[in-house]
C-alpha cells in the first residue's frame, strides 16, 4: 500500500480497527460502513482523522468513510455508463447505497473528474 511520505503506518490503539476496515473495504470499495460498524471497530472521530491524515482511509462526509482508491475505483466503473448518468445509474454499477453515491459524486465532482449537467444528470470529464 503506497502512503503519503512523512506519514506512519501504525495508528497505535487504532491499528487493528483501521486493519479491519481496510480489508472489508478492499472487498467491497463502495460499502462505507454505517455508524455502528465504526464504534465495534473503535473508531471514533479522532481515530478517523488520524487515519485519513496518514492516508489509510478517506472521509467524504460526515460518517463516509472509504479506501483512499475508492474516487479512482468508481471512475473507472462510472466511464463505462452511458453519458450523462443519472445517481440512480451510479448507485445500481456502484452496488452502493444512496448514503454513499451521494457524497462519492460530491468529491468526484469537487476534484474535477465529473460535472454535475442539472438537477439529476452528471457525466464523466476526465
Amino acid at each position: 500500500m503506497v502512503r503519503p511520505p512523512g506519514h506512519s503506518a501504525d495508528l497505535g490503539a487504532a491499528e487493528a480497527g483501521v486493519a479491519e476496515l481496510e480489508r472489508r473495504l478492499a472487498a467491497a470499495p463502495f460499502s462505507a460502513p454505517e455508524a455502528d460498524v465504526l464504534r465495534e471497530l473503535g473508531l471514533g472521530a479522532r481515530e478517523l482523522a488520524v487515519a485519513e491524515r496518514a492516508g489509510r482511509l478517506l472521509r467524504l462526509g460526515d460518517g463516509i468513510v472509504v479506501s483512499p482508491r475508492t474516487p479512482a475505483q468508481a471512475m473507472r466503473i462510472l466511464a463505462g455508463l452511458d453519458q450523462p448518468f443519472t445517481t440512480s445509474q451510479a448507485r445500481q454499477a456502484l452496488d452502493t447505497t444512496r448514503r454513499t453515491v451521494i457524497p462519492l459524486l460530491e468529491h468526484l465532482d469537487g476534484r474535477g473528474w465529473t460535472r454535475r449537467i442539472d438537477t439529476a444528470h452528471r457525466e464523466v470529464v476526465r
